[in-house]
């Protein structure tokens, strides 16, 4: 009975995998960028390599990554962003940036593309706030949100490593834009729990 259920299952994937659909010409560029990346990760050519097949885009970036979608859930390749800049610092601040300042917060592939943002940016205060200055006023308020929206900022130390970076280069007034995110968000938490709470029975 044992062998019976193991053969089913073992033509019920080979089934799913003959009717996987080939991935098109970027998911596979991607893909086997990344594959040359754990090969040799010390590499700057390959780095760079796959800093250029990641998607530089946002919409871009979701219709690979998102769910029922190439590359759900992204995991491995927005991980593998921190390797790929281990020689190329503003090449991978350029790429996180622009991709942060049109995200919105979501499960799976914006929540690894939120941290990676923000472990960067408390890694690279510099680097980060240079490349920050450079964006439309409403785009950085965008990214600033972006980087704020989580539901528990205790377990979210990079957030306070970027505040605390900005504040040791003198970036004073953005550090203070990055606390006031996070006040927002706390204070918005706090309204909806309250507001999901059960009213008291009087007596």
């Amino acid at each position: 009975m044992h062998q019976i259920l193991a053969l089913m299952f073992l033509l019920f994937g080979v089934n799913v995998r003959a009717q996987e659909r080939p991935l098109s010409p970027k998911a596979r560029e991607l893909t086997q960028a990344l594959a040359a990346l754990r090969t040799s990760p010390d590499d700057s050519a390959t780095q760079e390599r796959y800093l250029k097949a990641f998607p530089h885009d946002y919409k871009e970036f979701l219709n690979l990554f998102e769910q029922d979608h190439e590359l759900y859930d992204g995991h491995d390749f927005v991980e593998a962003l921190s390797v790929a800049g281990q020689d190329h610092e503003t090449d991978l601040g350029k790429l996180l940036v622009g991709l942060a300042k049109d995200a919105h917060h979501d499960a799976d592939a914006p929540s690894y593309l939120q941290h990676s943002t923000a472990a960067y940016a408390a890694r690279h205060p510099k680097t980060f706030a240079e490349l920050f200055k450079q964006l439309p006023p409403e785009k950085q308020t965008q990214l600033v949100t972006f980087l704020a929206d989580v539901e528990n900022h205790r377990s979210y130390s990079a957030y306070q490593k970027i505040i605390d970076g900005l504040n040791g280069i003198g970036e004073d007034k953005l550090a203070i834009r990055f606390k006031e995110a996070r006040m927002k968000r706390e204070n918005n938490l706090t309204i909806r729990i309250y507001r999901k709470a059960p009213n008291p029975v009087p007596d």
